[in-house]
């Protein structure tokens, strides 16, 4: 897993990558599989995925969780480029905020940047962001680990 800043990496960000022995188009999948996903592993729980998720403007609930504090929010997708690039925007109680996957072909795989920004807009929603600051990165690389296992499976090159 690498860490460092991308070149278009939002300030305040947290980013994490990975080589995943899998095509793009099948990183993708796996990111949006609705059977299982990936995204509990940083803490949110989403509602079920409408027919135009993850299209450009879709939105889709969720319960962010920061300790024992659960937080509803929702879910637009910003950009939805199918195995390029993937960007939501965060919008809730007290904080607001980006996550953004990017595929970039590689070596027969793929690599794969996962980032994260949250801001508090409150002074609630602040102090809890500090407080969670520190688990942001390990589930971000939990995430990433379990999209890596769920795409290299659906390929049958797990490592």
């Amino acid at each position: 897993m690498a860490a460092g800043p991308h070149p278009r990496l939002l300030r305040g960000a947290i980013e994490r990558r990975l080589f995943v022995d899998a095509l793009p188009d099948v990183v993708w999948a796996a990111l949006h599989d609705p059977s299982c996903s990936t995204w509990r592993d940083v803490r949110l729980d989403l509602d079920p995925a409408g027919p135009d998720w993850p299209a450009a403007g879709a939105r889709r609930h969720a319960r962010f969780r920061v300790g024992l504090v659960v937080i509803g929010i929702t879910l637009e997708s910003l950009e939805a480029r199918p195995a390029r690039r993937f960007r939501v925007g965060i919008d809730g109680r007290g904080i607001c905020g980006e996550r953004r996957w990017e595929l970039t072909p590689a070596a027969g795989g793929t690599r794969v940047a996962g980032s994260v920004r949250l801001e508090g807009r409150t002074r609630v929603g602040r102090v809890l962001l500090r407080l969670d600051r520190a688990g942001i990165g390990p589930r971000l690389e939990a995430e990433l680990a379990a999209l890596k296992q769920k795409a290299e499976a659906a390929t049958g090159r797990s490592t």
